[in-house]
C-alpha cells in the first residue's frame, strides 16, 4: 500500500521532527503534555510563499527548554532553511524576521513561550 504525503503531512513533518509533540494550532488535545509545538498550517498556490508562525511551550522556571528547542530549529535553517518535499511538490521552509521571540502566558507565570516565524515557500 502506497502513502502519500500531501502539504498538510510535509508541514506536520517538519514541526514534528524536533523531539517534542507538534498540533497545528487549533488541535492542541486537552492536557496535552510539556513541552509540545503549535504550528499554523497553511496551503498556498504554486510558487505562493505564506508567512507562518508557531509556537514552542514549556513549562518551567527556566528558559532553557525552550531555548533549547528554538535553537534546534533555527539552526536547521540557517543555511538558506530546508525543503520538506510532499507528493507533488516541496515547501521551501525559511526563517523570516524577526525569527523569534520569547513570551509568556498572563495566566501561569511558568509558561515560557518562544513564537517562531518562518516563511513557507511552496514550490
Amino acid at each position: 500500500m502506497s502513502t502519500t504525503t500531501d502539504r498538510w503531512q510535509a508541514q506536520y513533518n517538519f514541526w514534528s521532527s524536533f523531539g517534542v509533540d507538534a498540533y497545528e494550532e487549533n488541535s492542541v488535545p486537552t492536557g496535552a503534555a510539556y513541552p509540545y509545538i503549535t504550528y499554523e498550517a497553511y496551503d498556498a498556490p504554486w510558487s505562493g510563499d505564506v508567512a507562518v508562525s508557531a509556537s514552542i511551550w514549556t513549562r518551567s522556571a527556566e528558559w532553557s527548554e525552550a531555548d533549547g528547542l528554538a535553537n534546534a530549529i533555527l539552526n536547521r535553517l540557517k543555511n538558506g532553511g530546508v525543503t520538506e518535499p510532499y507528493t507533488d511538490g516541496m515547501i521551501w521552509i525559511t526563517a523570516d524576521a524577526p525569527t523569534a521571540q520569547g513570551m509568556g502566558d498572563p495566566d501561569d507565570n511558568m509558561i515560557r513561550r518562544k513564537l517562531i516565524r518562518l516563511n513557507l515557500h511552496f514550490c
